[in-house]
């Protein structure tokens, strides 16, 4: 993958580990780099005044940005924009011309014009391209990529992202299903050995036809295979402790839904063992 990356900034901590995290990226892809810094002007006054000066800000910020991701080193291709709007809309329309985009997880919206945190996950669920969300404390691992499946369409997009991404770095795929039997409080004792065979069996089918062709398509790749009796964003947040990435799927569902990420890839992203990357379907 080359291409654009789209990466958030804002000047904390927590964009510049993810500024750092796609800048490496890019480098290894020979990636172009587009800068974003959002004004968030929810709060801000309508007249002229403010807005110009909120404007004039966000410009040094990005240009401030611009300057440090230089310093670490950055050879490619760097542009930029500073925009005055809400977070989530200025986000969703630069996504469109993206093939990542990259944002830092924050605790909270503790900084002004920050657009991380639980908006990083509003993001995930209206961008247009896949979402690299980091974690602060991100390091680089080089041990495995973690992909959740589940027989969903939107999966087979997250599998065949993280089959390349895998294949790319070198690292064994990690592919999970999590399963749980029927859950009928107080009626656990009619589970039949026969309905947990059947639901362990539908899950050795998903996740075999999930995995199918990539071991032509990257012969040197090596492909694990968990299925684990567990709910599935505990599961994948275990199976991703330690891991270099973890990637899912969303369904990319339209209309009002859209603003909403389904309950696994919103639980891993809450969770972010990890870098995660939520793909679209």
């Amino acid at each position: 993958m080359s291409g654009t990356y789209l990466i958030g900034v804002d000047g904390s901590e927590q964009s510049r580990v993810a500024l750092a995290w796609g800048l490496a990226r890019a480098g290894e892809r020979g990636a172009a780099v587009e800068l974003l810094h959002v004004a968030d002007d929810s709060f801000l006054s309508e007249s002229v005044a403010f807005l110009s000066e909120a404007q004039q800000a966000s410009e040094q910020m990005l240009a401030a940005e611009t300057e440090y991701a230089r310093s670490l080193g950055f050879t490619g291709k760097i542009s930029g924009s500073a925009v005055v709007g809400h977070p989530i809309a200025e986000i969703e329309e630069a996504s469109r011309h993206a093939d990542l985009l990259v944002l830092g997880a924050h605790g909270g919206g503790r900084l002004a014009g920050s657009f991380f945190g639980t908006r990083a996950v509003k993001a995930a669920a209206t961008a247009h391209c896949p979402v690299a969300v980091i974690p602060k404390d991100d390091v680089r691992r080089d041990s495995t990529v973690v992909v959740g499946v589940d027989g969903s369409d939107a999966s087979k997009k997250a599998i065949a992202f993280a089959a390349e991404e895998a294949s790319f770095r070198g690292l064994p795929l990690v592919a999970v299903y999590a399963w749980m039997p029927p859950l009928t409080p107080g009626l656990e004792y009619l589970w039949s050995e026969e309905l947990v065979e059947s639901q362990r069996a539908a899950a050795e089918e998903a996740i075999a036809i999930g995995v199918a062709g990539l071991a032509s398509r990257y012969p040197d790749l090596e492909i694990r295979r968990e299925i684990v009796q567990a709910p599935p964003v505990a599961a994948l947040v275990q199976a991703a402790e330690g891991a270099d990435l973890l990637v899912v799927g969303s369904r990319g569902r339209g209309g009002i839904s859209r603003l909403l990420l389904g309950s696994v890839s919103h639980g891993v992203l809450q969770a972010l063992p990890c870098p995660v990357i939520v793909t679209r379907a």
